[in-house]
């Protein structure tokens, strides 16, 4: 599946697929632009299916009812509803407009880079394990955001070429480049989702 969506300022191109041959995707993803801020996560469950789906579902749903608590609380409530379940790895990135800068959680393997419209890019450093309802510490980490800078956000069902990050650097639209990135990569037997967003210049 593949959305496109403008939400006042930023633009997000989104790409979801389920791993052949099962009915549902492990991975799933939300975001919102309010007045105060932007917000996306994307989680992915441990695994493939039905119980990877509820993980993830478990997660995204949360943050959908909740997106007004501050990112770390986030994370730490999600952790908690992974307890008896899967278990699933989870990145949030907030977008906040009043302090002018973006705050990155993550625990697992979902990739993100960001990349500035000078042509360089910052790789936010991802913290090990998964959320499995079990006591953790997150790190958040912050920076300030430009106006015209990219971001992609993605699951592990996408193997990142490092010749993509050309794709960035042309500063193209997020559904321009999307669809150049599907056109250029691989087949994944993997849940994959990809994200693509753009603050506007």
């Amino acid at each position: 599946m593949i959305e496109h969506q403008q939400l006042e300022g930023i633009e997000v191109s989104t790409y979801n697929v389920a791993k052949k041959g099962n009915w549902c995707s492990g991975d799933a993803f939300f975001l919102i632009r309010t007045e105060g801020y932007f917000l996306c996560a994307m989680a992915d469950g441990l695994g493939s299916g039905e119980e990877a789906n509820e993980a993830s579902d478990a997660a995204i749903s949360f943050i959908r009812s909740n997106h007004h608590l501050d990112v770390e609380t986030l994370m730490s409530e999600c952790n908690d509803l992974m307890w008896q379940k899967r278990g699933a790895v989870l990145t949030i990135i907030k977008l906040d407009m009043d302090t002018q800068e973006i705050i990155y959680c993550n625990v697992g393997n979902i990739g993100c880079i960001f990349y500035k419209p000078s042509g360089k890019l910052y790789r936010p450093v991802p913290s090990r394990g998964y959320l499995s309802g079990r006591k953790q510490n997150f790190r958040l980490q912050k920076l300030p955001f430009e106006k015209g800078m990219s971001f992609i956000l993605h699951s592990d069902g996408l193997d990142f070429d490092p010749y993509y990050h050309s794709l960035f650097t042309r500063m193209g639209s997020p559904k321009f480049i999307l669809q150049q990135l599907l056109d250029m990569m691989e087949i994944s037997d993997d849940d994959t989702t990809i994200m693509v967003g753009k603050i506007a210049s």
